[in-house]
């Protein structure tokens, strides 16, 4: 990978670590102005509850996504970005421009999945 496309990929990366910054500190804030309230009545307090999930499972993969964006970066600082975390191939620069934090390459990824279901 030549250095112009890395600095792109890093720049991508950066951005997207502003941007994920931004929307967990805004949930953070959020659930701070949402204290919990007294509810009318079962739907009202279902319906809450279900809020209060949805944010939490939103929050948390906005979290694996940060984790993952974090690591991208360090690998560029240490010369293994684009790598393939199972072959340990390089990672095609298609998919890295669609997907700057990818871990695998398709191939894997694919295998992966198939392991899972």
């Amino acid at each position: 990978m030549n250095e112009t496309t890395l600095a792109s990929l890093r720049a991508k990366l950066e951005e997207i670590r502003a941007a994920l910054m931004g929307e967990v500190k805004n949930n953070i804030q959020s659930k701070k102005d949402k204290p919990n309230e007294q509810v009318a009545d079962i739907a009202d307090d279902a319906a809450q509850s279900y809020d209060r999930q949805l944010m939490m499972e939103i929050g948390e993969q906005e979290w694996k996504k940060l984790r993952l964006v974090e690591e991208a970066l360090g690998k560029i600082g240490q010369g293994q970005y684009g790598i393939c975390a199972e072959c340990e191939e390089p990672i095609p620069e298609a998919r890295l421009s669609v997907i700057p934090f990818a871990e695998h390459c398709v191939g894997c990824l694919e295998t992966i999945e198939n392991k899972n279901n």
